[in-house]
């Protein structure tokens, strides 16, 4: 370790950072200039011939006799013919004298870590942002970009998400950020980077007052990790954004979190998606925004607030005054939970943007919130997101003329009152789907988990089903094929072919599922269509159908809400079809770790 100025630094090549004599006002690393003449600049968007090394035959074999010096780090030697930029780049020939530079440095410190150059980073050292995802850097790939940014002024968005970087990397990383002031954007997603490596980087932040942006999200963090971030939300004074999604927090982690938000008045944006948020710890999270007063974006999706959390943030809502957006898609709110959301909405005059998509709210419950938004003009709303909700027509009516008399934004499904003849909409387009993602979406659309629908069914508590079970159960839940497309569909979930649905099939088939859903997120991420993704595709195929179906036929329509008022009490008695008086109990087992897995 090289120490300079009682600083330590993990960098044992600290010699190759030289910069020549520039006017930069914002030249940081004099201290790091040595007295030896920098390497010759080869000219940008050249590809430079391999010459044989000094101190060598014509051939390339050794000379024992030579005595010229062999300098092991000539760029222009060992690494022009490495990359696979285009020699006729015009941007490369305006690069500048700080990217040449840099770009020295890195191609020495590839050859001292024997690591392969990345001709990416190499070729945009002298933009403001650098994405380097899925690169499998490693922790020595990481170290030698790290060494050619300690000089840049250039970059300062730096993305390294999926690079296996680890506890290690992440130090490197540090000490760049020590020695660097120009980033103000880290992305480390998807690094397993445990408890170790956030702890080095959450150090670093609290002492810089230039990093703003911090996405560490992915990183696989469990309850017991949140410690060190309430330390890092409590203390920070500078960082405007976190992202920490993706994580897994769930409720002991919620409530320590929670406790930190009360305590921060820095943070702008917060992303705490995917955690497994709930009970005491979406009841936290909402007390803990009630008394910040800084955030003004905050992403709670794909969690499991439900009863408890909605009616905490409906108390958020009452007296929250800097709170703009707020994501709760995904969060097992129901028309229930949704009445109490709108006591402490009705109350709010500066959220602008509520997402609400993929929550079983019903078609009644998004009637009763526009309902609601139109009689109340205190609610400062200007963008609703309803995702995939299936509306009626009476909701449409109203939204058209709200839209003439306020600035109003709404986003849902299919009509009730929309449909036609299209080949897609007859009960055989999703007998060529896969049987599981056709049962999750509807899951979905319905607003119920698959693992109480089956359990339900399963009244010897066999966690076996016979194909009549099956289709009684779903001809209960109103899923809308007909009988032969709903035979082909039975026939498809039974894998080994022994005449009974188990759970493991399900199981089984819910693992490609959520593949295939990350698809569609990644698609929608991208703005691209995501009905060209599987799910996607079987999601707008299911809306149309139950569209279709309950076009003009009331007796489906009210099947349809019984079920949906089922829910609210328990699953009903499915060999009767009449409503159960007591709430059913499901004896689950936890001890089989199947049974964990199928929470849908």
């Amino acid at each position: 370790m090289v120490h300079r100025k009682d600083k330590t630094f993990r960098f044992d090549i600290w010699t190759l950072v030289q910069r020549p004599s520039s006017a930069n006002p914002y030249a940081l690393t004099a201290k790091y200039r040595g007295t030896k003449t920098p390497p010759r600049r080869v000219r940008s968007g050249t590809v430079a011939r391999r010459r044989k090394r000094p101190g060598s035959r014509a051939d390339g074999t050794p000379d024992t006799n030579s005595t010229e010096p062999v300098d092991v780090l000539d760029v222009s030697k060992d690494f022009a013919e490495e990359f696979d930029y285009d020699a006729d780049d015009a941007e490369s020939e305006r690069q500048s004298d700080q990217s040449t530079h840099t770009q020295q440095i890195y191609l020495k410190a590839c050859r001292l870590y024997k690591v392969t150059p990345t001709s990416y980073f190499y070729k945009n050292l002298n933009s403001d942002h650098i994405a380097l995802q899925h690169h499998v850097l490693g922790p020595e790939g990481t170290k030698a970009i790290a060494i050619a940014l300690v000089t840049n002024s250039s970059v300062q968005s730096l993305d390294l998400s999926d690079n296996n970087i680890g506890p290690k990397g992440v130090e490197y990383v540090a000490d760049l950020l020590r020695e660097n002031s120009f980033i103000t954007d880290l992305t480390l997603a998807n690094n397993d980077i445990r408890v170790e490596g956030a702890r080095t980087i959450i150090n670093v932040v609290k002492e810089l007052d230039t990093l703003t942006k911090l996405n560490l999200s992915g990183n696989r963090f469990r309850e017991c990790d949140a410690e060190i971030f309430k330390e890092l939300i409590e203390e920070t004074r500078h960082l405007k954004v976190l992202n920490l999604s993706h994580n897994e927090f769930r409720e002991r982690g919620g409530e320590i979190i929670g406790e930190a938000l009360a305590n921060n008045d820095t943070l702008e944006v917060l992303d705490l998606s995917w955690n497994h948020l709930r009970r005491g710890g979406a009841d936290a999270i909402a007390e803990g925004l009630e008394a910040n007063t800084s955030l003004k974006r905050v992403n709670l999706s794909w969690n499991g607030f439900h009863m408890d959390g909605a009616k905490s943030l409906a108390c958020t809502l009452e007296y929250n005054t800097t709170l703009q957006e707020l994501d709760l898609t995904c969060n097992r709110i129901n028309k229930e939970c949704l009445n109490h959301l709108l006591k402490g909405l009705k109350k709010n005059s500066t959220l602008r943007t509520l997402k609400l998509g993929w929550n079983p709210i019903t078609s009644v419950g998004a009637m009763t919130l526009l309902a609601a938004i139109n009689e109340t003009k205190t609610i400062g709303l200007t963008e609703l997101d309803l995702g995939d909700q299936i509306v009626e027509k009476p909701f449409e009516v109203l939204l058209e003329e709200m839209e003439k008399q306020r600035k109003i934004q709404v986003t849902y499904g299919i009509s009730y009152g929309q449909g036609g003849a299209s080949k897609n909409d007859d009960d055989e387009a999703l007998v060529n789907e896969s049987p599981v993602v056709v049962l999750m979406e509807f899951g979905k659309l319905m607003g119920f988990r698959l693992i109480d629908l089956f359990s339900a069914m399963d009244k010897d508590g066999s966690k076996s089903l016979d194909k009549d079970e099956i289709k009684q159960g779903l001809r209960y839940a109103n899923i809308p094929l007909g009988e032969k497309a709903l035979d082909k569909l039975i026939e498809k979930l039974d894998i080994d072919g022994d005449g009974e649905i188990d759970f493991g099939e399900l199981m089984m088939g819910q693992q490609e599922h959520r593949k295939k859903l990350s698809k569609m997120y990644l698609a929608s991420a991208n703005d691209e269509d995501v009905e060209e993704t599987e799910v996607g595709r079987v999601r707008v195929k299911l809306q149309r159908l139950m569209a279709k179906k309950m076009k003009g036929n009331p007796e489906f329509k009210s099947k349809v809400e019984q079920f949906q008022c089922s829910l609210q009490s328990g699953f009903t008695d499915i060999s009767n079809q009449q409503p159960s008086n007591e709430k059913m109990k499901l004896e689950v087992t936890f001890q089989d770790p199947n049974w964990k897995e199928l929470h849908v």
